[in-house]
């Protein structure tokens, strides 16, 4: 993370003054972007929520309005990072660290696959397209663990940049378009059992609400299994996040650098321990289910601010082709997820 207030400022007072209104900006468009999608977007049109209209909002204030980055550029690098930052250890806090060994060992051993599978492919895909390692990987993150959290936790312990980090949100939001369009009618026409269809829709769709209405949508059952099978999903969420900056920090060593457990501390992104911090707290039940909750909005809005400003980082004529080829990788990934479940469900755990 950048210093804060950073060596050309004079101090934090000019440095205020010189961010809080751009700040405020954000967050005014981001709560104009979940007031839209609370109040105006039909409930049919799933894809277009508050996090896609801040988004939206952000390239329209950055590409119809370019004039105002100069007044503005440096609250949007703040509420890019900052605000994600704060609003990553407030997720913590709606995060309990049993629940890891409270689901089936058979999940957590099907879900780390999944995950581990969709890093690499999604890595791989990207060099093939000519773009970082890292992009993919940001991709297979939010595609494989739990979509715009597994995102935005991530994006700063690899360094990703914002059309990065856009990518990897509209890649996740993309493939939950298709599963829910396509999952529930193919639960009914195949007759899946409730079992299978709950391992498959807590592991193919990103977001946690749609695994869960998805399950639910074929019979509570269903809906039972792909909440702990999703569960178990959020719970590695850390884990994956200290992996990636784990394997970010080794490949980045100078050449004869030693990897040291002080070296990867200097190099670790500190937000992280705050998330767990705030995690163990609940799970230790310090923190109440109305604190948590209370948590988790303060989160939402952290999150949308930023939203807000990665929408506002990107120049729209220096989009190329290939962001919108990983994007739509997306689609196959997804394919290939409920071949490995499917697979797995019937030949491995023998769920019919």
């Amino acid at each position: 993370m950048a210093q804060l207030p950073p060596e050309d400022s004079s101090g934090w007072g000019e440095y205020l003054q010189a961010i809080v209104p751009g700040v405020a900006v954000c967050f005014a468009l981001g709560a104009a972007a979940r007031w839209m999608d609370a109040n105006i977007i039909p409930e049919q049109l799933f894809v277009v929520n508050y996090v896609l209209i801040a988004i939206i909002m952000g390239l329209a204030l950055r590409n119809l309005f370019p004039g105002t980055m100069s007044i503005l550029g440096e609250a949007i690098e703040f509420s890019a990072r900052v605000c994600l930052f704060i609003g990553i250890v407030l997720l913590g806090a709606g995060m309990n660290l049993r629940e890891i060994f409270t689901i089936g060992s058979s999940a957590i051993i099907m879900v780390a696959i999944s995950i581990t599978f969709c890093i690499i492919i999604c890595g791989w895909f990207a060099t093939r397209l000519g773009e970082s390692r890292r992009w993919g990987h940001l991709v297979g993150v939010g595609i494989g663990v739990c979509g715009v959290s597994a995102v935005m936790a991530t994006a700063p312990a690899i360094r990703s940049r914002e059309r990065e980090i856009v990518t990897a949100i509209g890649a996740a939001l993309l493939t939950d378009v298709m599963v829910l369009l396509t999952l529930p009618a193919l639960s009914a026409v195949l007759a899946w059992s409730d079992t299978l269809t709950g391992y498959i829709a807590g592991i193919v769709p990103s977001n946690t609400a749609q695994c869960i209405a998805i399950g639910y949508a074929h019979s509570d059952a269903a809906g039972a299994v792909a909440a702990v099978v999703k569960s178990a999903r959020n719970a590695l969420m850390p884990v994956v996040v200290l992996a990636m900056t784990y394997l970010y920090t080794r490949r980045g060593l100078p050449t004869g650098e030693e990897l040291r457990v002080g070296l990867l501390w200097s190099k670790f992104p500190k937000f992280i321990v705050g998330l767990l911090i705030a995690a163990t707290l609940t799970t230790l039940g310090l923190v109440t289910p109305e604190g948590a909750a209370a948590a988790d909005e303060l989160s939402t809005w952290f999150f949308v601010a930023c939203f807000v400003a990665i929408g506002a980082g990107i120049d729209i004529s220096q989009i190329k082709q290939q962001d919108l080829a990983v994007i739509s990788f997306g689609f196959p990934m997804t394919l290939i997820l409920w071949v490995y479940v499917y697979l797995y469900a019937t030949y491995i755990l023998r769920i019919l």
